[in-house]
């Protein structure tokens, strides 16, 4: 519950997306991240520290390209139109996020392979859930 698993016909690549009522509060900066544990809720930076801790690679989503430092400061589209990449590309003050950024905020890379076994798949599985306070 909250978790939205997506992966494509590829079988190399499986992402996560928190659903917004279970993220718990981060920042990250291009280097470091700090977020705060809150009972029966996560955040992509939790979940990395948890499964790199367990020598499983995990990794955020591709970071958008107006968030890229030599584009930050550039003109860039949104849904509700044009905008300009404020000069921090992690901690926002606005609640309006183009979907790239929401992305980029709730999303993580799983460690993904096709050559994974089923039992390390539960591993991995049960890792995240844990993250949130259950037991899976």
């Amino acid at each position: 519950k909250g978790l939205e698993v997506r992966g494509g016909g590829n079988y190399w690549l499986s992402t996560l997306l928190i659903d917004k009522e279970f993220m718990s509060p981060q920042a990250r900066s291009s280097r470091y991240a700090v977020y705060r544990r809150v009972r029966g809720k996560s955040c992509p930076s939790e979940i990395l520290d948890v499964l790199n801790s367990f020598n499983a690679e995990g990794r955020p989503v591709w970071k958008p390209m107006h968030l890229q430092p030599m584009y930050r400061c550039n003109d860039f589209v949104m849904t509700s139109g044009l905008s300009r990449g404020n000069s921090d590309a992690y901690i926002r003050s606005s609640e309006r996020l183009a979907v790239t950024e929401d992305v980029f905020n709730r999303g993580l890379c799983l460690p993904s392979d096709n050559k994974m076994s089923e039992e390390q798949q539960k591993v991995i599985v049960d890792l995240i859930h844990r993250c949130f306070g259950q037991q899976g």
